[in-house]
C-alpha cells in the first residue's frame, strides 16, 4: 500500500474488517499540501447510532488521536511532508474498526 504525492484520491482497503466480508476502507484525498485521511462515516453507518454514540466515537479514535465528527467520519488531516500517510491510514482504519466495534458493544447493553 503506498500512496504517491501526485494522487489527487484513493480508497484503500489496509486489511482490517468491519465483519465478515464488509473490509474497512480508508480514502485519502490531496489538496495541493494537504491530505484528508477518513472512513467516510461507514463505521458510523454500520453500527447505527444510538444514544450517546458520538461520545462513545470521541473515546474510541481519541485513544490514537484521531478525530470524528458529528457525521460519524473518522478522519485526520495531514500535509505533505509529514507523517506517513501510510501508517496514518493503518491508523485511521484501526480507529474506524473501534468505532464500529464499540458503537456495537454499546448497544448491546
Amino acid at each position: 500500500m503506498s500512496i504517491l504525492a501526485n494522487e489527487m484520491e484513493r480508497v484503500v482497503e489496509p486489511g482490517p474488517e468491519y465483519r465478515s466480508g464488509e473490509p474497512v476502507r480508508v480514502y485519502v484525498r490531496k489538496r495541493e499540501r494537504r491530505y484528508l485521511i477518513h472512513d467516510a462515516g461507514r463505521a458510523v453507518e454500520l453500527a447505527g447510532k444510538g444514544n450517546g454514540w458520538l461520545a462513545i466515537a470521541e473515546a474510541a479514535v481519541g485513544e490514537l488521536d484521531l478525530n470524528v465528527n458529528r457525521a460519524g467520519v473518522v478522519f485526520v488531516p495531514a500535509v505533505e511532508g509529514g507523517a506517513d500517510r501510510d501508517w496514518l491510514v493503518g491508523r485511521v482504519a484501526a480507529a474506524s474498526q473501534a468505532v464500529f466495534s464499540d458503537l456495537l458493544g454499546a448497544a448491546d447493553l
